[in-house]
């Protein structure tokens, strides 16, 4: 197998040419229901993204060749089980293995719309998933909605990585250790982070004492907070935030600019109000008046304290990037608003996810917070005490949040209507403000010389 991996690597980069229609051609195989369960998909995508990184060859039409392919193999599997169920049924393949469709419509039951999403990045039902929401009789507008909506998450999840190791091989844009050592130190940071909130919740089970906690939480942050404020205004302090800002600056490369900054825009004003307004209706259509409230409260409330924070310290930022952000630097707003809306929707959500599911949901969502403070880092537009100071603000947020919900409890909210919503405010935002401005974004955050 790795060897035909390689030997495919290396014969699509010596035909660039080609390399489009085979990522097309293997995205739609690997879509295409219990095709994909033949062919190994995965390998042979990254095979293809490996070489077209290796050429480099433009991003937008590695993902949009990927993104064609796979929304024509599920549409065209998604009709099939609509218009001939029966007898696709009665294959022999089929027959002989009854537990795929078993498989399939059990998770299609359990999670409904929102299957058609996560059964995208899960292998073994990948396959078969648009064929059961056609022999459910899905409505056709609706699967073909969220099936284009899916697929702009599933390109760049199944591509990048391919196309950044190929990208990444030789040449003045290889990625070294340092990059990668920073990037698993900001994941492991977000892991570390969930763990020991995992591990307090569950040892903790009595709700006077969870209000205690909530409260020590509280109160710790604000003083944390207080005592970081007070030494990065030392001399020593002052030297440690310069040394690592020239450090992040040394980071630079392009791929991770592309990356960090894309990323970094989501947490601007506008996208952020598109997002919170988005989750609010999706609350809002549940009815459930009263987490719409809190999650606006919330918002509202870490938006108000972080501008008087910032304002009240009036701490410079970096003079490292060709166009500094207006605001000052203490604390990260970036940092603190992705605490703060990410942790809100984790305490909002979270009971109505399985109990085995909710340690590595939150695990992905500190690990996403983390990426974007280490977004504000790489790109040199904060201090290393302004992102520690971003997350001690948020986590004081989020303490008096829990503390409020421990004391009035809300109704479940059911999450996949929400994670819907972020998914939509995320792909628009790119769509409206980044992607059309991409190139004078980045020249925002280019490092100044010398």
């Amino acid at each position: 197998m790795e060897q035909t991996f390689e030997s495919l690597t290396h014969w699509l980069a010596s035909h660039q040419n080609l390399i489009l229609v085979a990522i097309a051609i293997i995205s739609f195989a690997e879509s295409l229901a219990l095709v994909g369960i033949l062919v190994p998909g995965i390998a042979l995508l990254f095979a293809a993204a490996v070489a077209a990184g290796s050429v480099h060859m433009p991003l937008p039409g590695v993902l949009a060749a990927g993104f064609v392919g796979s929304i024509l193999g599920d549409g065209i599997s998604f009709l099939l089980g609509y218009h001939y169920h029966g007898w696709i049924r009665q294959l022999p393949l089929l027959r002989k293995h009854p537990q795929w469709i078993e498989k399939g419509e059990a998770f299609f039951r359990q999670y409904g719309l929102m299957g058609i999403v996560l059964g995208r990045f899960i292998g073994p039902i990948r396959p078969v998933m648009p064929l059961i929401a056609g022999f459910m009789q899905m409505p056709r507008s609706r699967f073909f909605t969220i099936n284009l909506i899916s697929a702009l998450a599933w390109a760049p999840a199944y591509l990048m990585p391919g196309y950044l190791v190929g990208a990444s091989l030789e040449g003045q844009h290889a990625l070294s250790a340092r990059h990668i050592g920073f990037i698993l130190g900001a994941l492991l940071c977000g892991w570390l982070l969930a763990q020991i909130i995992w591990w307090l919740h569950q040892r903790i089970g009595n709700r006077r004492q969870k209000i205690l906690l909530a409260l020590l939480t509280t109160a710790s942050c604000c003083a944390l907070f207080i005592m970081v404020s007070q030494l990065m205004q030392l001399s020593a302090i002052v030297a440690l935030n310069q040394q690592f800002a020239l450090w992040a600056v040394s980071l630079r490369q392009i791929w991770l600019d592309i990356f960090f900054v894309g990323l970094t825009q989501i947490g601007y004003r506008d996208p952020m109000i598109l997002w919170a307004a988005c989750v609010t209706m999706a609350l809002v259509w549940q009815r459930n008046l009263y987490a719409a409230a809190l999650w606006v409260g919330t918002l509202l409330f870490g938006q108000l304290l972080l501008r008087v924070m910032k304002n009240g310290f009036a701490w410079p930022r970096p003079p490292l990037v060709s166009s500094l952000p207006e605001s000052y630097a203490f604390p990260s707003g970036h940092t603190t608003m992705a605490l703060v809306f990410l942790g809100t929707l984790a305490i909002l959500c979270l009971p109505g996810i399985p109990h085995r599911r909710q340690k590595a949901v939150l695990s992905g969502v500190a690990m996403l917070v983390m990426t974007v403070a280490a977004s504000r880092l790489y790109l040199t537009v904060h201090w290393l005490t302004d992102i520690i100071g971003g997350i001690l603000l948020g986590g004081m947020v989020l303490g008096l949040l829990y503390t409020l919900i421990l004391k009035q409890p809300f109704i479940r909210v059911r999450p996949w209507p929400v994670v819907i919503a972020t998914l939509f405010a995320w792909i628009a935002s790119l769509g409206y403000w980044v992607l059309p401005h991409f190139t004078d974004i980045l020249q925002r955050y280019r490092p100044l010389a010398g």
